[in-house]
């Protein structure tokens, strides 16, 4: 098969949701066309294995994508999901970093940012790790209001809410900046 039918076939099954068909895919057209493989086919392949919840090898994946684009925020906040999924959260942190240093405006890597700072409140009651998270999830609001929507743990009143909620019942949370965020 030609690397473009075999790039759409791993498409297709993705499309479909059919993420075994699409990482098989995703092998043939990196071992039939080694020489012509693209971020992307690795990306995707990296995106397979995360799907079907194998973070180590999605790592893997993303990392050498990396190597191909190494300011690839989607592949840098994929790669940051994988490392907190496996409990790497010092590392997923650092990735989350770069990944908002390359481009504040995107916000994926925020949202798993204030994700980060929310294990650290509920893990060490640290009052910083609270204002951090209500920071970012700030900025996620403000780059994509629908996500307002999604819901997060609220570890103060010991319950869950979509963010917007969250946000207004910590409004008294001082604004914070984005140095003070991205920082331990």
């Amino acid at each position: 098969m030609t690397i473009e039918e075999l790039r759409q076939r791993v498409d297709e099954c993705f499309d479909r949701e059919e993420f075994l068909s699409a990482l098989e895919c995703s092998v043939e057209l990196i071992s039939q066309h080694a020489k012509e493989v693209s971020f992307d086919d690795i990306f995707k392949k990296g995106l397979c294995h995360f799907k079907l919840e194998e973070d180590a090898e999605a790592i893997g994946c993303f990392n050498r994508a990396l190597e191909k684009d190494p300011d690839n925020v989607m592949a840098l906040t994929n790669k940051g999901i994988c490392l907190f999924n496996l409990e790497k959260t010092a590392e997923a942190f650092h990735v989350f970093n770069r990944a908002i240093k390359i481009n504040p405006n995107v916000f994926p890597p925020w949202h798993y940012m204030g994700m980060y700072h929310l294990r650290n409140y509920i893990e060490k009651g640290d009052l910083s790790s609270l204002e951090k998270m209500v920071n970012c999830y700030r900025q996620v609001v403000c780059m994509a209001p629908d996500f307002g929507e999604f819901i997060i743990h609220d570890p103060v009143n010991k319950a869950d809410y979509p963010i917007l909620k969250f946000l207004l019942l910590h409004q008294d949370v001082q604004e914070l900046p984005v140095d003070i965020l991205t920082s331990v």
